[in-house]
């Protein structure tokens, strides 16, 4: 049961301070909702990605090697489009979307015309702070780079290089020219 007092002017305020400090610490929270399955996983990420609702099966438990400790064990899944998506089991983080195989796909059905690099940025930043709440917090201790491999262009996060890492920690994601995300790596929050 949650009790809330109103404070008026020359009460003591100590439950206004108190009530005060507890929403702004819930609003700065870098706990944002977890998922209870990888399949909840898998569809929170969809939807924040703008990707349809497909059936998806398990395909196998793999290794990621561009992970911090280069072993990192992961479940594969996909979707009926050809989208994996890589879950790491315990903490049920989606540490990979590789939707590769649907950019021939994505050209042939988009009408779109290309987005700014500045636009693409914003949706790239703003896909990584839905993902991943952690992000905000973290994001001042992070590198940051951009770069483009035809019509795709890579937004990338990433821990300075030490030698206590396989691979560094780091986000990425990969979006079309027209702003389809085709690809998200994310081992910041698992490591």
């Amino acid at each position: 049961m949650v009790s809330i007092r109103l404070c008026l002017p020359g009460s003591n305020n100590k439950p206004k301070a108190f009530l005060a400090l507890a929403l702004f610490l819930f609003a700065c929270s870098s706990a944002g909702p977890r998922a209870n399955s990888p399949l909840e996983a898998i569809d929170q990420i969809r939807e924040l990605a703008g990707f349809p609702s497909s059936t998806l099966r398990y395909v196998e438990t793999t290794t990621r090697v561009n992970s911090p400790t280069g072993d990192l064990q992961v479940d594969l899944y996909q979707d009926e489009e050809g989208r994996k998506f890589f879950v790491e089991p315990t903490t049920y983080t989606v540490v990979e979307i590789d939707a590769r195989d649907t950019l021939v796909y994505l050209v042939a059905a988009s009408n779109s015309l290309a987005l700014s690099r500045a636009e693409l940025e914003r949706k790239a930043e703003e896909f990584v702070r839905s993902a991943v709440p952690e992000f905000s917090s973290r994001e001042n201790n992070l590198s940051y780079e951009a770069g483009e491999k035809g019509d795709n262009l890579f937004f990338t996060w990433g821990v300075a290089n030490t030698e206590i890492f396989f691979m560094p920690p780091f986000i990425q994601v990969g979006l079309t020219s027209r702003g389809d995300l085709f690809a998200f790596y994310n081992t910041l929050t698992i490591h």
